[in-house]
């Protein structure tokens, strides 16, 4: 395999914060009480091919955002366009977006990206047009109504180039995915996406308090745990703000 294909750097990139409930992180929680979380991009940049997963909020909803959740950041740094700014890149310049789900905190930014290659699992696209009505307010239509772009609608694992593999992790969703990069020096780290909030749900086996279906978003839990394991692989959770504070940022990147 020609070296100039591997992975060479893992960007985390912030896009803001926004408060969620304790009952909607885990599941089972009667809480009420609400907290600030992280809402994390990641660009991964191969010889080739620039790779981004997910694309956070839709620059439209953040001001209705910032008016009415007192928990919420964003600044115009946060702006998924200006951290790819900061890394000399432009939309354009992406070739690949995974999409762990289409949920309007990684969707968001979609449209920004028609050029590019839109990668997400079949069930999800399908189920994100005609949700559940108990799941509607997640899923905000105008993120993904792109009929005009290159989806690459994927049914299971998959890999995208060599040391980037979608995982398939339902359950907080019908058709959540995960992506596995294998770094030259961190080794290989899994971005759990939603399947995994915090390092608590990973440690615990605790389900998200959003689910599509807990026994499949358990099932998934466990399966990246293996899968980290049998790899010596770490598992980046995809909302947690004690993880996040730790976290290497830009122009910072994990190679």
């Amino acid at each position: 395999m020609a070296a100039a294909m591997a992975v060479q750097a893992l960007y985390a990139l912030q896009n803001g914060f926004m408060g969620f409930a304790r009952a909607g992180l885990f599941y089972g929680e009667m809480s009420g009480e609400r907290v600030q979380i992280p809402i994390p991009c990641y660009l991964i940049r191969t010889g080739e091919t620039n790779i981004l997963f997910d694309t956070g909020l839709s620059p439209r909803a953040v001001p209705g955002i910032l008016r009415n959740d007192p928990l919420a950041r964003f600044t115009d740094a946060d702006l998924l366009v200006h951290r790819l700014d900061s890394l000399g890149l432009e939309a354009g310049d992406i070739d690949v977006v995974v999409l762990s789900h289409l949920h309007y905190d990684h969707a968001g930014g979609t449209e920004l990206f028609r050029a590019s290659e839109l990668v997400v699992q079949k069930d999800e696209y399908a189920y994100a047009h005609y949700p559940a009505p108990f799941f509607a307010g997640f899923y905000y239509r105008k993120n993904f109504d792109l009929p005009e772009a290159r989806w690459r609608l994927l049914d299971g694992d998959a890999e995208l180039v060599p040391g980037v593999t979608v995982l398939r992790t339902d359950g907080h969703t019908p058709g959540h995915q995960s992506l596995l990069v294998e770094l030259p020096q961190t080794g290989p780290v899994i971005l759990a996406g939603d399947s995994c909030y915090w390092q608590e749900h990973l440690d615990g086996e605790r389900v998200p308090g959003v689910v599509w279906n807990p026994t499949l978003a358990l099932h998934a839990i466990k399966r990246l745990k293996t899968l980290a394991r049998l790899l010596d692989a770490t598992v980046f959770p995809g909302h947690d703000p004690e993880f996040w504070k730790t976290v290497k940022q830009p122009p910072d990147a994990y190679r």
